[in-house]
């Protein structure tokens, strides 16, 4: 069966930060593993009663009833606490499925006003990927140990979201903290109300599965605005507060990246029938061609990223263009990443071999550790998909820093994908 390259998996094998994506954007798989982790999460509860903290009935009554009640909203430590709450929520869903990331529901987009809540949190079921077998939708409704029964909506008319969309902008024009967290806290607020049933009350609203990915959301318009006014006006107060039951301070939470996560819109990845996206060689040897479905034609910037470039004895210089071509040079518009090589090994056996990871082993990494590399390619890869395609192909092409070829299969990476933001 064709697959898409996992290029989460690829991520977090290379210790890299991975991305948290617009629910409207996921792949078929990705959206089947997020379903089949937050199961998990229930059997979990079922299984093991509503005291075990790794399943679904402890962490969303961390937010509310039962008492206590440790959320916080209405004061500054809003936007931190529900932080680290996603975090944790987020490590119990990879303890079921360690690929997934907790996506982001963007309900002050356009398209949001245009169908209301996604089909993802709507349909009655959706069909296993790897059973085949039908189930029932654990995204419409779970059960709340609270009342007892299971999670109810009753969302408001689509317009009614215009006015949220105001307030988020609002806030995003906010220039220091202590004016930006409550009016960020408005439009999350006027959001529970707006999906109603069980997310309109504070000690209710975790028990509905459609609160993690608003608050992931929140968390991504914070992201944003960070972004654009850093950390400085966030107060000591703030930075030293214990975001409780958890053992994280508000410090730890002003970086996404000490919690393993950046955010994109959507993630264009290459098919392929392995576990690798593999380039298919032409009939020249150091040229390769690497075919990707389009997933959302509606973005602002995208980025080609190459994940785990390997560094090597010579230089190399990666040459890709948008669009099947023999000759990458005849193609406007083409990325260039180069390698620096690093030279014969001036050591002793073994000097230049990079070791397993090591969590205990806090030195700076071996200096051939794999990196990630991206670029910017918004104007070509729009110039290209303004033309109709369903198919980005890219060509690729490898020479040595005096433009001799060398073959594409040699290339040492693990992964490519198109990494897009609205």
């Amino acid at each position: 069966m064709t697959e898409t390259v996992n290029a989460t998996s690829i991520r977090a094998s290379l210790g890299g930060v991975r991305m948290r994506k617009n629910i409207l954007h996921l792949s078929a798989r990705e959206l089947n593993d997020f379903r089949k982790a937050i199961e998990g999460l229930y059997k979990i509860s079922e299984e093991g009663g509503n005291n075990d903290e790794r399943g679904y009935q402890w962490i969303a009554g961390v937010h509310g009833y039962p008492t206590p009640v440790y959320c916080q909203h209405g004061n500054a430590n809003f936007p931190t606490w529900h932080r680290a709450y996603l975090y944790e929520y987020e490590q119990r869903l990879q303890d079921i499925v360690p690929t997934v990331m907790l996506p982001y529901w963007d309900w002050s987009a356009e398209d949001a006003h245009l169908i209301g809540i996604p089909d993802a949190f709507t349909d009655e079921t959706y069909t296993d990927l790897d059973t085949g077998e039908t189930k029932p939708n654990p995204l419409l409704s779970a059960y709340s140990q609270v009342t007892n029964t299971q999670t109810t909506r009753n969302p408001h008319p689509n317009d009614e979201l215009s006015n949220l969309r105001n307030q988020y902008e609002l806030a995003l024009r906010q220039q220091t903290y202590d004016r930006f967290h409550p009016a960020l806290e408005q439009p999350h607020n006027g959001l529970h109300v707006w999906v109603g049933g069980d997310m309109g009350r504070v000690p209710l609203s975790a028990y509905d599965p459609i609160f993690w990915c608003h608050h992931c959301n929140v968390d991504r318009q914070w992201f944003e605005w960070q972004r654009h006014n850093g950390n400085s006006t966030v107060p000591t107060s703030v930075l030293n507060w214990v975001c409780a039951p958890f053992p994280y301070k508000g410090q730890d939470t002003m970086d996404t990246a000490y919690f393993g996560y950046t955010y994109a819109d959507s993630e264009f990845t290459p098919e392929t029938d392995g576990d690798e996206a593999a380039i298919t060689p032409s009939a020249n040897a150091n040229t390769g061609y690497l075919r990707i479905p389009v997933s959302d034609r509606s973005f602002k910037h995208a980025f080609l990223e190459i994940q785990g470039l390997q560094k090597a004895e010579e230089t190399l210089i990666i040459n890709i263009a948008i669009g099947e071509t023999d000759t990458v040079a005849d193609f406007t518009g083409a990325a260039r990443f180069v390698i620096l090589g690093h030279g014969q090994c001036p050591g002793a056996p073994g000097h230049c071999s990079v070791p397993e990871p090591n969590p205990y082993d806090k030195r700076a990494k071996h200096h051939l550790t794999p990196f990630d590399s991206y670029q910017d390619i918004t104007n070509p890869l729009k110039d290209y998909l303004d033309n109709g395609q369903d198919m980005i192909v890219l060509t690729i092409t490898v020479t040595d820093q005096d433009n001799r070829p060398v073959p594409v299969a040699d290339l040492p990476y693990k992964g490519i994908s198109i990494v897009t933001h609205r």
